[in-house]
């Protein structure tokens, strides 16, 4: 009987080690592919995402050029903490996250391609003309 609850408490171990590795790899892919995802929206992988953060990187110089930065933490943090009084039922997002996960990243690149055509075994192959 003593061996019977010492392998059970030896399986349930194992399986609590591959819980933990298998939880451990998920986070280190999350991570991976944020960083990937980074990467390619300054690899212009896709144009349209990576102009738009071209512009509101731009556009975001600008407004620190002109407006200090002690205004923009100010009006940040009174947008923050009101937001619950202006809109309760609001869904809270993040807008970088949402635009990363727009972007693909290393692996959805490459499972997205474009296949390309085979043309050698095309059925409008030219045939060799076997005459004379």
């Amino acid at each position: 009987m003593a061996e019977d609850g010492e392998k059970k408490g030896f399986i349930n171990k194992i399986y609590a080690i591959q819980e933990v590795c298998v939880s451990v790899q998920n986070i280190l892919d999350d991570v991976a592919s944020f960083g990937e995802r980074i990467k390619n929206t300054f690899n212009w992988t896709v144009p349209f995402l990576s102009w738009l953060a071209i512009v509101a990187l731009c556009v975001f110089t600008v407004i620190l050029y002109f407006i200090p930065l002690r205004y923009i933490v100010l009006v940040w943090g009174i947008n923050k903490f009101t937001k619950k009084l202006r809109s309760p039922y609001a869904i809270d997002n993040n807008e970088l996250l949402d635009f990363l996960s727009r972007v693909p990243s290393d692996v959805q690149v490459v499972q997205y391609q474009e296949l390309k055509p085979d043309h050698s075994h095309s059925p409008y192959k030219r045939k060799k003309n076997t005459l004379g």
